[in-house]
């Protein structure tokens, strides 16, 4: 493994994951361990290396935005399009809503896509693909936008990979709960 991926593994296990419990997840699961991806997204370092490892996972794709589902991407979107400010690629970030917005614009989509655009869909925890799912399916509604790669921090390997690759799409892991065995 790489020494950078090391380092964010090191950071989520120290301010992200906790184990012993009943956490109901948001596929509606029970599981025994936790990761609150917040603290480490929000930490600089931990922030910088998610940016940093995401743009390299997807070097090579052609990618016009990154988004994701408000509330757990927007950090994770913010952090990547940040890193990429500068380079070579810059990738505009947006956020969607759980909602369609009921005044203003009236959009479920936020931010920096136009339409049409060929998107990167981030995320900081997967589980079964359900949230990153509901961000294609308001991607490709309200933008026609085109989704063929899903990046999270960390797959909870509880099926997401095969939901992702039945509709066609990559799920990246920078890295998966067996990385957090004790």
């Amino acid at each position: 493994m790489d020494e950078r991926k090391k380092r964010l593994r090191d950071i989520i296990a120290e301010k992200s994951f906790s184990i012993g419990g009943d956490f109901k997840l948001a596929s509606g699961q029970s599981s025994g361990f936790y990761f609150d991806m917040k603290p480490t997204v929000m930490d600089p370092e931990g922030a910088r290396l998610t940016g940093e490892l995401i743009l390299e996972a997807v070097a090579g794709e052609d990618l016009d935005c990154v988004g994701g589902m408000a509330v757990g991407a927007v950090p994770v979107v913010t952090s990547v399009a940040q890193t990429s400010a500068g380079t070579d690629r810059p990738l505009p970030g947006f956020l969607v809503r759980k909602e369609v917005k009921e005044r203003g614009t009236e959009k479920q989509v936020e931010g920096n896509m136009e339409p049409g655009s060929r998107v990167l869909i981030v995320e900081d925890v997967t589980t079964t693909g359900g949230s990153a799912m509901q961000a294609i399916e308001a991607v490709r509604r309200e933008r026609n936008g085109e989704v063929s790669i899903v990046v999270t921090i960390v797959d909870r390997l509880q099926g997401a990979e095969g939901f992702f690759a039945d509709q066609g799409i990559r799920l990246i892991a920078l890295l998966n709960k067996d990385d957090f065995a004790a």
